[in-house]
């Protein structure tokens, strides 16, 4: 009796400290919209709501045609010829998810059909996706990307990761996970440092001032996009380890067929919080159009929770009842 008279207030105490001490992730979604509750494309930016918010669309030569937005579609156009890169921006919340725990991440979901053959099989294209530190800038209001007009603000400071899917055209771009760290000027067009996903993808086009840094090569070449099918970016940045990021994305068809997945590692001057994201391809071949119609862009975050200040002071009170007890016993 005596000995399950010490253990059992060790044991209890041991619990409840245990529990506190531990590190439960709380799965919370950030933004999800479907395009029917007030988001806008190319205006001037309104502060992002849990399912709203401004998406600005850029494009490499001319001016961008305009994406339509109705609920369940948000309609981006690429230009007719036979290179276009275009992308989509925007922030998707005003209160910056910051990964401060191991396990800790944050995912980009995006549905979307290739309505227009962003993507054929044999052509050098390219698709990308990416998450960014914003530092509360909002992108400019959607530019051609190789002109002049925007050399500061937008999406100039915007740091992050991104992931790029690459055809299996002849001189092909690599399928890579890449940085992008925030722009000087642009080296040959001021708007080309509004670019956070293409890399140097075009000289004058896409962001070189610094160009990013390959973290891997991976994931393979994809043999092309099928026209009219919809798919499926599933884009995460989890905290892996202390100082350390992981990134991994996973491109899936409506079966849920994995048809690509990529993976990479960083721990040299990571970026833990996000509040922007951009999705976008650059078309090559044949002078055609090409356009994708966006379904569903979801954000997702699995933070480690923290413990109510009731369950530490249960805690607390566990190891006084301990410490008492020990000291009635040495009495």
């Amino acid at each position: 009796m005596k000995r399950s008279k010490i253990i059992l207030p060790i044991l209890a105490a041991a619990g409840i400290l245990g529990i506190a001490s531990q590190s439960v992730l709380a799965q919370t979604t950030i933004f999800s919209d479907t395009f029917g509750n007030g988001s806008t494309v190319q205006t001037t930016a309104t502060p992002p709501t849990a399912n709203s918010t401004t998406y600005e669309w850029f494009q490499q030569g001319g001016t961008p045609t305009a994406p339509t937005i109705v609920p369940g579609d948000l309609h981006l156009i690429g230009r007719t010829t036979s290179s276009s890169i275009a992308e989509v921006q925007a922030r998707f919340t005003t209160a910056p998810v910051t990964l401060s725990t191991v396990g800790d991440s944050i995912n980009f979901t995006i549905v979307f059909t290739d309505t227009q053959s962003i993507f054929p099989a044999g052509t050098n294209s390219t698709l990308n996706i990416g998450l960014f530190n914003s530092g509360g800038t909002d992108p400019v209001t959607g530019v051609r990307l190789d002109a002049s007009g925007s050399a500061t603000g937008g999406a100039v400071g915007w740091n992050g990761y991104v992931a790029r899917i690459g055809d299996t055209g002849p001189t092909s771009a690599n399928s890579q996970i890449f940085t992008r760290t925030p722009q000087g000027a642009g080296k040959t067009n001021p708007n080309q440092s509004q670019d956070v996903l293409f890399n140097g993808a075009s000289g004058g086009a896409t962001f070189t001032n610094p160009n990013g840094t390959t973290l891997a090569t991976t994931g393979g070449p994809l043999d092309g996009l099928t026209q009219g099918n919809t798919y499926t970016l599933s884009y995460t940045i989890s905290l892996s380890a202390p100082g350390t990021l992981t990134i991994n994305n996973v491109l899936t068809d409506s079966g849920n067929n994995v048809l690509i997945t990529q993976t990479a590692n960083t721990s040299s001057s990571i970026e833990t919080t996000y509040d922007a994201l951009a999705f976008g391809w650059r078309y090559t071949g044949a002078p055609a159009a090409n356009s994708v119609d966006v379904s569903s862009i979801t954000v997702l975050d699995n933070i480690a929770a923290i413990p109510e200040p009731s369950v530490f002071a249960l805690g607390g009170l566990g190891a006084l009842a301990l410490s008492r007890h020990l000291r009635r016993r040495r009495a």
